[in-house]
């Protein structure tokens, strides 16, 4: 991440108050009542937000189902909840220590969940996510979102314009996946898309930054150069770059990181036949799979606790399809190879050596009756969509000219034999 302290002389200052005015814009016109806004204020009094409250209230059941009007109305009327349970808190407890310095430890602004810090004593360099300027936290009351990550002055919490990137992950549910959408400066106005700062262009060089994830334009306060990988070029392109982003995105990025988000049966399936990692990490998938449905109703397996012991990811042995960004970084750097190849070491050795009931769910080769246990999720196993009988590929399609399972054919004689009709061998 590069050092937003160069910028501080052009943005340490805090959001004026016509950019607060515009950002506010992007609301449905009835959240734009007085009372709403003066009990989303730093200085609202409880009988204040329990009238906005009930405003919000009245104002969700006017509003359509699944409209942005209503999500925002219920996302506000949470966080005026919030704010009036911290007020309670704050009139039970006035002398309470950590609230000394701020008024309250706990506060909701923008659905970030910020709370009090204590003071830094180490070097480590912490900078505002709001002014860019730098924490001294020595001396300086400072907040940070619980969820998201989000660090602030105590000054600067009251002029928060970022949502919560939890709040916009949860609600999106997936990634942003074109490769930078951009629409140009034009579209935004030419005002940062965060703050609305104007970005003049009328100089030698320009303040807009583009981010990469988003497609649109930010100032240097909100943009300050970082790199991430971009899960839209990764899926369609496999290129895992590091592309620089806004802050906001990198903190989406970030939270979603580890979350099975990405189809990429659905969204690019010939991504499998181009990078071979990825397609043995698939294959090693599916043999995982196989393993879990063994250890999951084994009596063993459950008393050591086998299956979670290991497994640190369990979208990785519940399905096939679903992977995280982090999963196909991990399989370009092939660390998920081995860990993949370690997993189905330590399962394969409960299930084919040391538990005798999964060994007694193994099946033998109605074909070449050989005595090897055959285990449905062997690479060398065939299992038939029907009765589900285990066999060995190379049984399979080396003895059925027809490519008829043997129980199969077994069950259809049988029950061309009870309506009295002749039975014709197909083998």
């Amino acid at each position: 991440m590069s050092d937003p302290g160069n910028d501080r002389n052009l943005t340490s200052s805090p959001v004026s108050s016509q950019s607060v005015e515009e950002s506010d814009s992007l609301l449905p016109s009835s959240l734009a009542a007085e009372e709403l806004k003066l009990a989303l204020n730093k200085e609202a009094t409880s009988e204040e937000l329990l009238n906005a409250i009930n405003r919000c209230k009245d104002l969700v059941l006017e509003s359509d189902q699944c409209s942005v009007e209503r999500k925002w109305l219920v996302r506000h009327l949470i966080e005026l909840r919030l704010r009036l349970q911290e007020c309670k808190e704050a009139m039970e407890d006035p002398k309470h220590p950590r609230n000394k310095t701020s008024g309250v430890s706990r506060r909701t602004v923008k659905g970030h969940h910020l709370n009090l810090q204590p003071l830094l004593r180490n070097t480590t360099s912490k900078y505002c996510d709001h002014c860019t300027g730098t924490i001294w936290g020595v001396v300086q009351a400072w907040f940070e979102c619980e969820d998201c990550g989000y660090s602030c002055h105590h000054k600067c919490m009251a002029s928060i314009v970022r949502e919560c990137a939890h709040v916009v992950v949860t609600e999106r549910g997936t990634y942003e996946l074109q490769i930078c959408p951009e629409n140009g400066l034009s579209y935004q106005k030419y005002m940062c898309a965060e703050c609305k700062t104007p970005l003049p262009l009328d100089r030698e060089w320009s303040e807009a930054r583009l981010c990469d994830y988003s497609g649109l334009y930010y100032c240097s306060a909100c943009h300050w150069g970082s790199l991430a990988v971009v899960p839209a070029r990764v899926v369609y392109n496999w290129d895992l770059t590091p592309y620089p982003v806004s802050q906001a995105s990198l903190q989406e990025i970030c939270l979603s990181t580890n979350r099975p988000l990405l189809n990429l049966e659905k969204l690019n399936p010939k991504l499998f036949t181009l990078v071979i990692e990825l397609n043995l990490v698939k294959r090693l998938r599916e043999e995982l799979v196989g393993m879990r449905k063994y250890l999951l109703v084994c009596r063993s397996a459950s008393e050591d606790h086998l299956l979670w012991k290991h497994v640190d990811t369990p979208h990785l042995i519940d399905s096939v399809e679903m992977y995280s960004l982090q999963d196909l970084v991990d399989t370009h750097s092939g660390e998920l190879l081995t860990k993949l190849s370690n997993l189905i070491e330590v399962f394969s050795k409960h299930i084919k050596k040391d538990c005798k009931i999964c060994q007694g769910r193994g099946h033998i080769c109605e074909i070449c009756h050989n005595e090897e246990i055959l285990y449905p999720f062997d690479a060398i196993a065939y299992v038939c969509d029907d009765c589900k009988t285990v066999l060995h590929k190379h049984c399979f399609s080396r003895n059925n000219v027809n490519l008829a399972c043997p129980k199969c054919l077994r069950i259809k004689s049988r029950t061309l034999l009870q309506e009295g009709e002749p039975i014709k061998n197909t083998l």
